[in-house]
């Protein structure tokens, strides 16, 4: 009896074990852009690469904000010429206040600004859904911005300029 639970324990624990793994597939996935233009194909053909989005939104990763003060974030957009009925909705955590949450992506390109307020200190998510249709199928796809929020700017911080190489 002992060595079946022992058989059993041991098969639930590498049957269920790549599923906790693929959990985490996001961060497993290669760039396939990073490896050339043969090693890329190959990625992208035997399925390591994320799917390519339909929806193009371009952001900043994370910003700052001062609590109290309303804040803007641009937001570039680009989406298929036969996609129709696009709507970008953002949503925030409890302590940001996002000022306009539903906006029409009317336009092929474009730029989008949206406005919100810190309500306390800390760290906070902003979350995009982009959503519509495209070749006859609902498609949804959802991006975020990570806020922190502080009660003062120091001096320093306007006079920083951080450069990316």
């Amino acid at each position: 009896m002992a060595r079946k639970s022992i058989f059993l324990m041991a098969y639930l624990i590498l049957a269920l074990g790549p599923v906790k793994a693929a959990a985490c597939a996001g961060h497993l996935y290669l760039d396939p852009d990073k490896m050339g233009f043969f090693g890329g194909a190959m990625v992208r053909m035997a399925g390591l690469a994320p799917p390519e989005p339909i929806f193009e939104l371009e952001h900043v990763e994370m910003a700052k904000a001062v609590v109290g003060e309303e804040s803007e974030i641009v937001v570039e957009f680009a989406r298929p010429f036969f996609s129709k009925d696009v709507r970008l909705t953002v949503s925030g955590t409890e302590n940001i206040k996002i000022l306009d949450e539903d906006f029409p992506l009317d336009e092929r390109a474009g730029t989008v600004r949206i406005r919100f307020e810190a309500l306390d200190s800390g760290f906070e998510t902003m979350r995009f859904t982009v959503s519509g249709q495209h070749k006859g199928e609902t498609v949804r796809e959802f991006g975020r911005i990570y806020i922190s929020s502080d009660d003062k700017v120091d001096a320093q911080d306007e006079t920083l300029q951080v450069s990316g190489r």
